[in-house]
């Protein structure tokens, strides 16, 4: 099977290798990620690994989830994609460590991922699901050509939160 990579101006999506564990690791602890993705923080070098690990397995399936590492031409991880099929279709997730957000690469990021993954799972829209008061990602996904299509309260993360879903369509 043929390496999942994109290539932006400035970014590289490709496939997780063990060789990321430690940058996985401290991507994932930054407030933000604890505060909106809190199941994505990875305490320990040793659980990036087992994550990554468990990753890289579901390239081979059907079924993702599709998690894919966004690197800086240099090399430097600064935070993933993905695709997870959830009961209402395929949802995109993503995440910018901190010290790299500000600067448009999630956006960039997203917009080159949302078409690539669609047509490798044979899709016609994407979902877009965060909190309210994510501004950042509501951001972002506006910016990506995702229209918000309802605002309302749920469980999120064990807590009630407002949830915004926005839909993608080819």
């Amino acid at each position: 099977m043929e390496k999942f990579e994109i290539f932006t101006d400035r970014l590289i999506i490709t496939e997780f290798e063990e060789s990321m564990a430690e940058s996985v690791h401290k991507n994932s602890l930054d407030e933000d990620n604890r505060r909106f993705v809190p199941d994505e923080v990875f305490e320990t070098v040793e659980e990036a690994h087992e994550a990554i690990i468990f990753l890289m397995e579901r390239y081979k399936s059907l079924e993702g989830p599709f998690v894919y590492p966004v690197l800086l031409k240099s090399g430097e991880n600064l935070g993933y994609v993905q695709a997870v099929k959830r009961d209402e279709g395929w949802e995109v997730g993503y995440h910018i460590a901190a010290n790299f957000t500000g600067q448009g690469y999630a956006t960039e990021a997203l917009r080159a991922f949302v078409p690539v993954i669609m047509k490798k799972l044979g899709i016609d829209s994407m979902w877009g699901f965060c909190r309210g008061d994510n501004i950042a990602s509501r951001r972002v996904l506006e910016k990506c050509s995702f229209l918000l299509e309802q605002k309302h309260f749920d469980d999120y993360q064990g807590q009630t939160q407002e949830i915004y879903k926005y839909l993608y369509r080819l």
